[in-house]
């Protein structure tokens, strides 16, 4: 009788296949050139545990993008230019077909007036999708509350926030200063237009002297808008109670303890 317990891999050449699933994206595709609403994510596996654990990738928080870029198939265009929503609606994907769907943080309970600890299913949290539609340049208009000024601003990509990261960085060392520059620098990145003037160093000084109160307001029409996941959910406590809470993705949402 012929022992089949040993076959090799290339015998069994389904069972080495890497699973897969098709994920829908938050964005629908509509800022992409190829309009692509739905991609194909490939699962974790044993060889990406050599990425988790690599501590010098931890250190530079790169572990990330490498996974997506690893995992992502057939997307049509360079990662780099997924939408930061997409992007992570993709490492949610991830976390919980690798992980599970529970994860653990300290929230604030009321009741106790203290933080406590609590658990979080990821499968509760809701896509936000995008309701709002761009421009045939992939823009979109908003008119400041207080000047009345009109803007064109698009959403962030992973590929502008490397930009904005990396000229905090430069600014900082420039100017031997600890300030962040990231709210300025993303402002910088997304306003395409003022009024109609698109020349970026004229559009750099004017939007250093717009009104606060007129950011503010923009910044909060851009969150509204994005497409991503709604991280306002619940937790339960140890104590059985639900906790109203916001999802905080820290260094251990990708290194739980098993």
């Amino acid at each position: 009788m012929q022992d089949n317990s040993f076959m090799s891999p290339e015998q069994n050449s389904d069972d080495y296949k890497t699973p897969y699933d098709i994920i829908e994206l938050p964005s629908q595709g509509l800022l992409y050139p190829n309009k692509k609403s739905k991609i194909k994510v490939e699962f974790l596996n044993a060889m990406d545990e050599n990425i988790l654990s690599s501590p010098n990738i931890s250190e530079n928080e790169s572990v990330i993008d490498i996974l997506i870029k690893r995992k992502v198939k057939d997307l049509g265009f360079d990662v780099d230019d997924l939408l930061i929503g997409d992007k992570i609606a993709i490492i949610m994907f991830l976390r919980v077909s690798g992980f599970g769907d529970k994860y653990e943080q300290y929230v604030w309970d009321k009741k106790l007036n203290k933080m406590v600890e609590g658990e979080i299913d990821l499968t509760k949290l809701k896509q936000k999708k995008l309701t709002v539609t761009p421009d045939e340049n992939g823009c979109f208009d908003y008119e400041l509350p207080i000047s009345k000024h009109k803007i064109k601003f698009k959403l962030m990509t992973t590929k502008d926030e490397t930009i904005v990261q990396q000229k905090n960085k430069s600014l900082q060392e420039r100017t031997n200063s600890k300030e962040n520059f990231t709210p300025i620098l993303k402002l910088e990145q997304s306003i395409m237009s003022i009024d109609g003037e698109k020349d970026k160093l004229k559009l750099s000084n004017m939007i250093k002297r717009l009104k606060i109160l007129d950011i503010r307001n923009l910044n909060k029409y851009m969150t509204e808008i994005e497409p991503g996941i709604d991280f306002q959910t619940e937790a339960r406590t140890q104590g059985g109670a639900s906790v109203d809470c916001f999802l905080r993705i820290s260094s251990s949402f990708f290194w739980p303890e098993l």
